[in-house]
């Protein structure tokens, strides 16, 4: 999903990884 959401989107700032990362550690805290 997160890759998907990242898909039409184009940045030169090259964090998506840091992104990605803080996305997934945030929907594991919520259930």
């Amino acid at each position: 999903d997160i890759d998907e959401a990242f898909a039409d989107h184009v940045c030169r700032c090259g964090t998506y990884p840091r992104i990605r990362k803080a996305v997934k550690r945030a929907a594991g805290g919520v259930k």
